[in-house]
């Protein structure tokens, strides 16, 4: 919240609480309704599901014989599909523009240029940086493109370190036209990219209102940016350290504490991306009210709010091209913390029992990188709300002994 109250900036929010949870946010939420503007709407079921729709769900979770022990989750999905349509429209309503449907262990930010992403770029298909070891894997017969067959081949061993991709040169006479064409508008990209602030030094929002007039801004109102998947693995203290004024705890910042990454651009572990769109351009056409239902495809998947199909479709069409930037031509990326194990496994998930969900699973990097793209968003925080209230709105933070409600009633009573 704090981070992306200061990055954002973030002035309005809609958080959907799960009934079944244990502990709900209410408390940390009052805390900070209000501060330099920000409005958060904090939604129960009743808020946003109808009668009807609380029967489907009902009964999804019921139906073990079609759903096996999938079912609960099948529920979540509707209800996150639910959610997501009345939350992008109440925020058009509102007035609002550039939103993300994010979780509470991600955190959106710039996307700089990096020695460890992906080279070369790999700028001639999406789905040559996301879907190597996707679990919707694309069907090779249905691929014309020869470089995507060979790249299915040797994908797992680039991704985890064992070989160097090194496409062959001058091939250019080979490129389809609408391969260039996309070549051509990874240029303009790149030139914009270049011109990406340090955390800090200037808001999303400002950055994006700065560029306006340029691609993508000029023709696109929606992005699926890339994830990248930080590990448990702790960061030096010494270094952690540099990110915060005194009299502040690093080790208190998932974003400060944990450093060590997966490699950018690969699927293996940062697993599918976020959308990030601007709600104003959105109609009852666009494609989350018109695709994204209980009987549609797409409800396996809410990362993709953009276009019509499951990930490893979209990426096989040109709107999809459109649409979709490889990781070295996002201007954003999104950074998802498994964080500590505690804090981990006090979430409730049933996905997790799965060996690749699991704590153990998600740490199983055979390469790490470090990576200080967050370092100073903690500074810039504190000087803007001060430290007395930085240290009231932050009361709490990291501490896996506020997941219960009396640590909550301890936060809001402070």
């Amino acid at each position: 919240l704090a981070h992306h109250f200061t990055t954002g900036p973030l002035r309005t929010l809609i958080v959907a609480s799960d009934p079944h949870s244990h502990v709900f946010p209410t408390e940390i939420l009052r805390r900070w309704n209000g501060t330099d503007g920000l409005v958060i709407h904090e939604w129960r079921d009743e808020d946003y599901i109808d009668a009807g729709e609380r029967l489907q769900i009902d009964e999804t979770v019921a139906d073990v014989e079609t759903h096996g022990d999938q079912a609960p989750l099948r529920g979540h999905q509707i209800r996150q599909i639910i959610f997501i349509k009345r939350c992008f429209w109440k925020l058009r309503e509102m007035g609002r523009t550039w939103t993300m449907h994010i979780d509470t262990d991600e955190y959106l930010t710039f996307n700089p240029g990096s020695e460890h992403e992906p080279r070369p770029p790999l700028l001639f298909h999406p789905y040559v940086e996301w879907a190597v070891q996707s679990n919707y894997r694309l069907n090779m017969d249905k691929i014309k493109n020869v470089r995507i067959k060979q790249w299915g081949a040797v994908g797992q061993k680039i991704e985890e370190g064992a070989l160097q991709y090194d496409p062959p040169l001058n091939i250019d006479d080979r490129y389809t036209p609408a391969e260039k064409n996309w070549q051509r508008r990874a240029e303009k990209i790149a030139q914009v990219r270049s011109r990406l602030p340090q955390v800090g030094e200037m808001t999303i929002m400002e950055f994006i209102r700065r560029e306006k007039r340029h691609v993508p801004f000029v023709d696109r109102h929606g992005f699926f940016l890339p994830r990248v998947l930080f590990s448990s693995k702790l960061s030096n203290r010494a270094v952690a350290e540099r990110g915060v004024p005194p009299n502040f705890d690093a080790f208190r910042f998932d974003t400060l504490r944990f450093r060590h990454h997966a490699p950018m651009g690969m699927m293996l572990h940062n697993k599918h991306g976020k959308s990030f769109l601007d709600v104003s351009q959105l109609t009852k056409e666009s494609h989350i009210y018109r695709y994204m239902h209980e009987h549609s495809r797409s409800i396996m998947n809410i990362h993709n709010l953009l276009v019509e199909g499951r990930l490893n479709e979209m990426f096989l069409s040109e709107e999809g091209r459109k649409t979709i930037l490889p990781f070295n031509s996002a201007l954003f990326r999104v950074h998802h913390y498994v964080g500590s194990e505690e804090s981990f496994n006090a979430k409730e998930d049933t996905r997790r029992n799965l060996d690749k969900y699991s704590f153990a699973g998600r740490n199983s990097f055979k390469i790490l990188y470090e990576d200080d793209n967050l370092c100073s968003w903690v500074r810039a925080f504190v000087s803007a709300v001060g430290q007395k209230k930085a240290k009231y709105l932050l009361a709490g933070a990291a501490d896996p002994a506020m997941n219960t409600k009396e640590g909550l009633a301890k936060i809001y009573l402070s």
